[in-house]
């Protein structure tokens, strides 16, 4: 397998897909954390499907599938932006998920559908951001998905993923709006390939188009040029330095009193950011034209 995501259309049918494997990107995101097993196996799948809701995105921006909750596993955050960068983190209770089934849905790491959600925000550089909740009911992440498309944005999906050993994969295909009797055929060949989809089917090492052919074989597709999904964290210094300004002198006089220096751990690569006591205090210094000016 390698890191590709290829759209398609069927010819002559209302009906589009995308296709994608995650190999490097997916094992990259993961060993950034020590994940236990259920959790780590829910998040490839949910950035194996995060990249294909991306890959159609009509903006500059990012897409952001965010699981809040009360069970062992209490936050989980999963980002893909129009470039198709990814990142992924989450907060969990050891003891508690050390007690999962290795296959534990996603409800089940939430703690039941009753008290966690899933929310998927769509977030424009420039305009207003849009989110959707999507419901937990649903026994698979594929299933949410869908469930999603159909609710949120009223186009009939079909989505089937597959992880192992830290890989990813998945397929998605969707009815178009304006279609009519004449896509139902292709639509339902479409949906009966993916019920028939198993695990080895999408995770096969094989180039794009021959995985597509593979996949739908009685269909003519046409495919459009393949991109790369990459694992790319947006932290940096100047970032880490724009937090601890607004979190004030007297908090970062605090950290220096107990240990000596600053640190801040990002979240979602584990990079370590360490600002010794000068350059800290720097961050709060006036500027050299506002001292001059008093």
């Amino acid at each position: 397998m390698s890191d590709a995501l290829t759209r398609f259309v069927f010819e002559g049918a209302a009906v589009r897909g995308a296709l994608v494997s995650l190999d490097v990107a997916s094992r990259e995101i993961l060993a950034c954390h020590r994940y236990p097993p259920p959790l780590a196996r829910v998040l490839a799948e949910l950035l194996a499907a995060t990249a294909l809701l991306a890959s159609s995105l009509k903006f500059e921006g990012s897409l952001t599938v965010q699981m809040s909750g009360d069970g062992p596993v209490s936050l989980l955050v999963v980002e893909c932006d129009h470039a198709l960068s990814l990142r992924a983190t989450a907060q969990w209770n050891a003891q508690r998920a050390a007690a999962l089934a290795a296959d534990a849905s996603l409800a089940a790491l939430a703690g039941g559908s009753e008290h966690a959600r899933l929310v998927i925000t769509l977030a424009p550089n420039a305009g207003p951001m849009y989110q959707g909740i999507v419901s937990l009911d649903s026994g698979s992440v594929s299933a949410m998905i869908e469930h999603y498309l159909a609710t949120s944005e009223q186009l009939a999906s079909r989505l089937a993923l597959a992880t192992r050993d830290g890989a990813a994969a998945g397929v998605l295909v969707q009815r178009l709006p304006g279609s009519g009797a004449d896509d139902d055929a292709t639509w339902a060949r479409a949906c009966s390939r993916l019920d028939l989809l198993a695990a080895d089917d999408l995770l096969r090492d094989a180039p794009p188009h021959a995985m597509l052919t593979a996949l739908f074989p009685e269909d003519d597709l046409r495919a459009f040029r393949t991109a790369e999904p990459r694992f790319a964290c947006r932290c940096s210094r100047e970032r880490v330095a724009g937090a601890l300004r607004i979190a004030g002198a007297a908090e970062i006089e605090a950290a220096l009193a107990e240990r000596g220096d600053v640190e801040v751990v990002c979240e979602f690569c584990n990079r370590r950011y360490v600002f010794a006591p000068d350059e800290a205090r720097t961050l709060f210094a006036p500027s050299p034209a506002a001292a001059a000016r008093h």
